[in-house]
């Protein structure tokens, strides 16, 4: 922290270094991510995901890679935001709608498979004033997911659901079938 001209305290913000702008370059494929411009390393600019004055932080997670043009489009908005401006739908909404299509089991197997933790609620004083724990819900699941896992992993989550069949009924033998 480093003190200012009046004496309040001033958050300094953090830059990306050089070597993490190179793996942001390169994670990019030398290109800006919102127009697809090729781009020389020394004019990326690192936009954010979420802005520093929205309460995002310097991190490589929190970066893209952009083109003068595109950083100056963007301002202070989110990622999201931004890609809806322009009319593009966001790789969040996508996802959400994937995941949603998704089973409970099917996301379960997806938070465990990626090592994330879901608590359920604890409620106190329900009905008749007992505790009781509430589980994780389908949207909770979703909401926690949307972030984690990539495209790859739903798929493979969905392709992996059997699809609904007729089910046979089964016959039983009655008392009163034999006369």
């Amino acid at each position: 922290m480093s003190l200012s001209f009046f004496g309040d305290e001033e958050s300094s913000r953090r830059t990306l270094g050089i070597r993490e702008r190179q793996i942001l370059y390169d994670s990019a494929q030398k290109k800006c991510e919102n127009c697809s411009r090729d781009l020389e390393f020394s004019d990326m600019q690192v936009g954010h995901k979420t802005a520093y004055s929205r309460g995002g932080n310097t991190t490589l997670r929190n970066s893209v890679s952009l083109c003068y043009g595109c950083n100056k489009k963007q301002g202070t908005d989110s990622w999201d935001v931004f890609q809806r401006k322009q009319g593009k739908t966001a790789v969040i909404d996508r996802m959400r709608n994937m995941l949603t299509e998704l089973t409970l089991q099917k996301l379960k197997d997806l938070t465990q498979k990626h090592g994330v933790k879901l608590k359920g609620r604890f409620h106190e004083g329900g009905l008749l004033n007992y505790d009781y724990y509430q589980a994780p819900s389908k949207a909770r699941y979703v909401k926690t997911l949307v972030g984690v896992v990539t495209e790859k992993d739903v798929k493979s989550g969905l392709s992996a659901m059997p699809t609904p069949g007729k089910t046979k009924r089964r016959r039983t033998t009655s008392y009163w079938s034999i006369f």
